[in-house]
């Protein structure tokens, strides 16, 4: 396999991986059409407060080990990063200004 193929595919491979996360990001039980006010908000954050008193056995709220939490999140992210990463690292072995009898 070439190397243009290699990239390409590396790029369908990680464009995968990122497509069923790209969901739109909304705040907790406020309303989608964005009509509310101070009053609403101040009665949500206290409605909020009480909740998270009634149920202390349910944590933060965070899934740590879900795959669209924090674990989910830092896999992705690796996955681009190290991708663009090891991209610049093969580029970089194989160009005009690469360093003679060094690769």
């Amino acid at each position: 396999m070439s190397e243009k193929k290699t990239i390409i595919a590396a790029g369908v491979i990680l464009s995968i991986l990122i497509v069923p996360s790209a969901s739109l990001a909304s705040a907790q039980y406020v309303p989608h059409d964005g009509k509310t006010g101070l009053d609403d908000l101040m009665r949500l954050s206290e409605e909020r407060v009480r909740i998270a008193n009634e149920n202390p056995h349910t944590g933060s709220g965070t899934p740590m080990f879900a795959v669209d939490g924090v674990l989910g999140a830092l896999l992705l992210s690796t996955g681009v990063f190290g991708g663009i990463a090891s991209a610049f690292f093969v580029k970089g072995r194989k160009g005009k200004y690469a360093a003679m009898g060094r690769g």
